[in-house]
């Protein structure tokens, strides 16, 4: 299980300042680039799912997500599996003969850190979203239920230390989708 929360971030260079201060890590910058599509017979935004490609500075993963848990933390069930580089076109047309429609694609630069807090690894991520702008991920990975308590913890605590006050609970492309419909 994933257990991640997205905030807005004002000032990117006072955020990497801030990394720097509590010890997190620098581990590299990637670009991003994610492909999400629609189900045929099935409203993935009512189900609260998502299916997509991310291609990771070139390399494909296909990512699913499942429904989320209720509160301010996100935690749903995730599956990513690679993928054989330059196939994802190919996964795309596949899709697209079963029905699927690409609903929507979402470019993102990431800078990830690695962080730990009270000896447990938590990933922290930076990201630009044109035309959305910056937004901050701290991400744990629970594997037990018992953890989920102590990750929604550990999250909160990082981005209070962080100064991270503008929790943003839609992901990318309900931001990306909203702002086309206006």
């Amino acid at each position: 299980m994933e257990a991640e929360c997205k905030f807005r971030v004002s000032d990117a260079a006072s955020l990497r300042t801030q990394l720097n201060k509590i010890g997190a890590v620098f581990v590299k910058r990637e670009e991003h680039r994610d492909t999400y599509m629609r189900h045929p017979s099935r409203d993935f935004r009512a189900t609260d799912e998502a299916l997509r490609i991310r291609e990771i500075d070139g390399e494909p993963f296909i990512t699913y997500k499942g429904p989320r848990l209720a509160g301010l933390i996100k935690i749903r069930p995730e599956i990513e599996l690679p993928m054989v580089p330059g196939t994802a076109d190919d996964w795309l047309k596949i899709w697209e003969h079963l029905g699927f429609v690409v609903a929507l694609t979402v470019p993102k630069l990431r800078e990830v850190y690695s962080f730990e807090y009270c000896s447990r690894n938590v990933t922290i991520t930076l990201d630009h979203v044109e035309p959305l702008g910056y937004f901050a991920e701290i991400e744990r990975i629970v594997s037990e239920a018992s953890e989920i308590e102590i990750a929604q913890q550990d999250i909160q605590a990082i981005g209070r230390m962080l100064g991270l006050l503008q929790v943003e609970p839609r992901s990318y492309l309900g931001l990306l989708l909203e702002q086309k419909s206006r």
